[in-house]
């Protein structure tokens, strides 16, 4: 696996909205991706949330949850244990090193130092400072947003 795709990336993968399909499209360029257990909290929480919000219903949520259990089960979404303790101490050293500079906030330091623990080399994210932190510690990155802005241009 070489692509660590961010919560932010991940959920408009199987939530309609404006970056849909920018996130489709980069989920299916890689034939597994890691789900850690930071993704097992935030993908999840991100449809309650929705709900919360009355933008899709109890009904969708479900349907979401279970085409996400689809994609673990086939393995296109991989569970990686991490250890921890390395990715928290690597999280504390990208924020002594970038986050005065790139304000970056914990959970983007986090998922930068899980992409690094799980040896990724490509970072895609809907989410500026993760994409600032993951391109300023080696990874390539790819902006989801940035995708649908140059697609939306060349029409």
């Amino acid at each position: 696996m070489t692509t660590y795709i961010d919560s932010s990336a991940l959920v408009p993968a199987y939530v309609p909205e404006r970056f849909s399909k920018a996130a489709r499209l980069a989920l299916c360029a890689s034939p597994q991706v890691p789900f850690t257990p930071l993704h097992a909290l935030e993908v999840p929480n991100a449809f309650a949330l929705l709900i919360g919000r009355g933008v899709i219903t109890a009904d969708d949520y479900r349907a979401i949850r279970r085409q996400l259990q689809e994609d673990i089960d086939a393995q296109r979404l991989v569970p990686l244990p991490l250890d921890w303790d390395q990715v928290f101490a690597s999280a504390c050293e990208l924020s002594e090193k970038h986050t005065s500079k790139l304000l970056t906030r914990s959970l983007d330091l986090l998922h930068v130092a899980a992409a690094h623990a799980a040896e990724c080399q490509l970072f895609v994210s809907a989410d500026d400072r993760q994409l600032a932190v993951a391109k300023a510690t080696g990874l390539k990155i790819v902006d989801i947003k940035r995708n649908v802005r140059h697609r939306s241009a060349e029409k």
